[in-house]
């Protein structure tokens, strides 16, 4: 239950822009949603052994996105509040704040949500952290890779085809 003072902690941080009973995931600001964000994209690929998405500009080339596919825009800014909002339901403060291991317990909740928006940013979202770190050549490079991978078999374009003959 969300609490009178709860309820205007929320407002007055602008985290809560829906009226109150609303269905649905909230809504958070453009400051937020970029904390949430960063985090979020922390959170699928962090650094190990290998540098983590963060290390390589990932969140930079996902904003990037959003300002060219603006369609996609309130499918993260719901993704970015229901993190948001189930942090400080259960945590009383932020997503970006919180440990690591608290941050991907509430993303495997955030994947196994059935609402139809949350499940397309779920599923965009990691699609999209996948593509740009993947195609990053220093990604390769903490995989053993020495090159573009080219599946086995397949012609490798880095080089010109031998003469046939």
């Amino acid at each position: 239950m969300l609490s009178r003072r709860r309820f205007l902690q929320l407002t007055s941080a602008g985290l809560v822009t829906a009226p109150l009973g609303c269905a649905g995931p909230q809504s958070v600001g453009p400051v937020a949603l970029e904390s949430v964000l960063n985090s979020y994209i922390d959170t699928l690929l962090p650094a190990d052994t290998a540098p983590g998405a963060l290390q390589l500009g990932v969140p930079a080339q996902v904003r990037a996105l959003l300002q060219r596919k603006r369609a996609l825009q309130p499918v993260y800014q719901a993704g970015a509040g229901w993190l948001e909002t189930r942090a400080l339901e259960l945590y009383g403060s932020t997503f970006a704040s919180r440990p690591l291991a608290e941050r991907d317990a509430l993303v495997q909740q955030l994947s196994e949500q059935t609402d139809a928006l949350l499940e397309r940013f779920f599923h965009k979202s990691l699609r999209h952290v996948r593509m740009f770190y993947y195609s990053n050549p220093r990604a390769w490079q903490a995989l053993g890779l020495t090159g573009t991978p080219q599946p086995a078999g397949f012609m490798d374009y880095m080089h010109a085809p031998r003469s046939c003959g």
